[in-house]
């Protein structure tokens, strides 16, 4: 059973509170070092681990904002994305899927390929996918969720400027230098636009957590960083592609 929209600044202020959540959990969490989490036959079991706990702490505080009545009272798995989505829609992530193999041909200096082991490959799949779920339930999902049926631009730059300013963890605690971390900012800005429009497009985050971990796992794996002109069309792709979802989901309804 479901009622009325929540209305005011309350499912703005539980978004913030959903994505504030994850980030403090993935970075507060991931920060810790914990040797036993790196074993050599599984090298990323910490990421897959750290990303499930980051995953259930966004489901718990989604849970208790829709119990107060911050959200609407609708299923959680609507709210998260957790559906099929509409299957018919799924071309329009055609040109999202070409970039994120991509860089199995762009690399640094031109290299191609993919460099690692077997089992580093797998271990690397395994970790990205569970980024994927994790960043794309709570962002995509539950933030955007939240607040698209009112709000859909709205909703979808204000989650995708978190997103990017969710990357700054990995210079306040990974070592990552910041010239490094704000071009992170950037590209992952973009990155939440292109998606979030898909999200309200597709109805679902299920591809979107594929495409999300197969892109981390192919950039992950290349040879080398792609050439910044290749990055920054990329951007510039994403920013575009995302406003051309939004609308034709906004006139879709």
């Amino acid at each position: 059973m479901t009622s009325s929209p929540a209305t005011g600044r309350r499912p703005w202020t539980g978004a913030a509170l959903v994505m504030l959540a994850w980030w403090v959990t993935t970075y507060g969490f991931g920060s810790i070092p914990i040797p036993a989490l790196q074993p050599g036959w599984f090298p990323h079991l910490g990421v897959v681990l750290t990303n499930g706990l980051s995953l259930a702490v966004s489901l718990a505080v989604a849970l208790l904002l829709r119990r107060a009545g911050w959200w609407e009272r609708r299923p959680l798995r609507d709210l998260a994305g957790w559906r099929a989505g509409r299957v018919e829609a799924f071309g329009w992530l055609v040109p999202v899927l070409a970039i994120q193999l991509s860089y199995i041909w762009i690399g640094k200096t031109g290299v191609p390929g993919l460099a690692g082991t077997a089992g580093i490959m797998l271990s690397t799949a395994a970790g990205m996918l569970a980024v994927g779920i994790s960043e794309e339930t709570a962002a995509r999902g539950l933030a955007l969720g939240a607040v698209m049926r009112r709000h859909p631009w709205a909703g979808v730059f204000a989650t995708a400027l978190v997103f990017g300013l969710w990357h700054v963890g990995n210079g306040l605690f990974f070592g990552k230098t910041w010239d490094e971390t704000w071009w992170q900012v950037l590209s992952a800005a973009t990155f939440g636009v292109c998606f979030a429009g898909a999200r309200l497009l597709i109805g679902s985050v299920w591809a979107l957590a594929f495409l999300h971990g197969l892109g981390d796992w192919t950039q992950f794996l290349s040879p080398g960083a792609a050439p910044a002109w290749y990055q920054i069309a990329v951007m510039a792709f994403e920013l575009v592609w995302g406003i051309v979802l939004t609308a034709v989901a906004v006139r879709r309804g």
